[in-house]
């Protein structure tokens, strides 16, 4: 198994761990108000063409296309990427630092909207991140004032157009506050986290399925899952004890982690069964996927014990999936693994039931027969 590419020390610090990582992806798919930002700070702008002229036009226009390009290459990518975001943030930063040394400085209106991009940092990344943010706020700030006072005194705009930037920092702060709370209720409602893996629990599977069909059906991109068991794992308990089975569990969800891209999130659903989120996999992808994830496994001791894992993976178009079908399609497919012998992968086909040993599907409390 080619192990995937070393991650620059700038890299690891922008992603942080596989938890910051998660968080991410999770925060970027469930937040939809980055146009309100874009939408607000422009209106703002267009207000003070009238006294600023031409050179706010243009920075209104490289701000609009700043957006525009990294919403293109998010969609290209087919997943959230941190450093795309990232740079937005900070070209946006920049653009309107040059907003304000061209308005007058320390008396532009529009130094306040300085602080916008904070709020998307605020919502998507990592504390570190955050402050890192807040520093380059005030230095371009800072050079911004102190460089105005070196060029020709431009106009003072009307009190309304301090008033619209101030109104524009007001919604994009409330609109940040209230997905910030209501995403922390969420969190804490939910109990979203397995406590022994640091993985999201089964509860939040079906809230996660429902945002990324939405992202990959207006795409026309497809959904895949991946779900994976311990094979044997009853007896790593019954001979080792259950404290060693756990430090199995932790070790493997960490495995299990590693190589996924920043959209692709792993679940423990209930005692030894993993389950993976792909979206924009298609059945291939879905199982090279898998086959990395059982090799990392097979190929090194867990928690000093050689274990392994049997896994079925599954794909359907974004517009067609259901989790139900998909989560059935995946299970047969993996109990036709361990059926063939264990220690594989097996793809599956939603609609389609493989040959496998019978097994009660009500004994698991997300598996339900797929509609026909």
């Amino acid at each position: 198994m080619r192990p995937p590419p070393a991650e620059s020390r700038a890299m690891r610090w922008l992603r942080g761990d596989a938890q910051d990582r998660t968080r991410f992806a999770d925060m970027y798919l469930r937040f939809r108000r980055p146009y309100v930002f874009g939408g607000a700070v422009s209106v703002a702008k267009v207000v003070g063409v009238p006294w600023f002229g031409l050179p706010l036009v243009a920075l209104f226009l490289a701000g609009g296309l700043t957006m525009v390009g990294a919403v293109v290459v998010q969609r290209r990518l087919r997943r959230p990427s941190e450093p795309v975001v990232a740079a937005a943030v900070l070209l946006l930063q920049l653009n309107l630092a040059v907003v304000v040394l061209l308005t007058g400085g320390a008396t532009s209106p529009y130094l306040v909207l300085l602080t916008i991009p904070l709020f998307s940092q605020a919502v998507c990344f990592r504390p570190p991140v955050l402050a890192t943010g807040a520093a380059l706020t005030f230095l371009f700030a800072g050079l911004a004032v102190l460089f105005a006072d070196t060029l020709p005194a431009v106009p003072a705009a009307p009190s309304t157009v301090g008033l619209v930037a101030f109104g524009t920092v007001l919604l994009c702060l409330t609109t940040a506050a209230r997905y910030l709370a209501s995403a922390d209720l969420h969190s804490r409602d939910g109990a979203v986290l397995d406590p022994m893996t640091g993985l999201y629990n089964r509860l939040t599977l079906a809230d996660r399925f429902v945002q990324a069909q939405e992202r990959e059906a207006a795409t026309g991109g497809s959904l895949a899952l991946v779900m994976c068991d311990v094979d044997h794992f009853k007896s790593v308990n019954d001979t080792y004890g259950h404290a060693r089975g756990d430090a199995v569990l932790q070790e493997l969800a960490d495995r299990l982690r590693t190589g996924l891209r920043s959209t692709d999130v792993a679940y423990r659903i209930g005692g030894e069964e993993f389950v993976v989120l792909l979206p924009g996999r298609d059945a291939a992808g879905a199982q090279r996927v898998a086959e990395r994830m059982r090799a990392a496994v097979a190929d090194t001791p867990v928690a000093g014990l050689r274990v392994t894992v049997s896994a079925g993976a599954v794909s359907a178009p974004a517009a067609q999936a259901s989790l139900p079908e998909l989560l059935w399609a995946a299970d047969a497919a993996l109990y036709a693994a361990k059926d063939a012998g264990r220690n594989r992968v097996v793809t599956g086909v939603p609609g389609q039931r493989l040959v496998i040993p019978p097994h009660p599907a009500a004994a698991h409390p997300l598996l339900v027969p797929p509609l026909t």
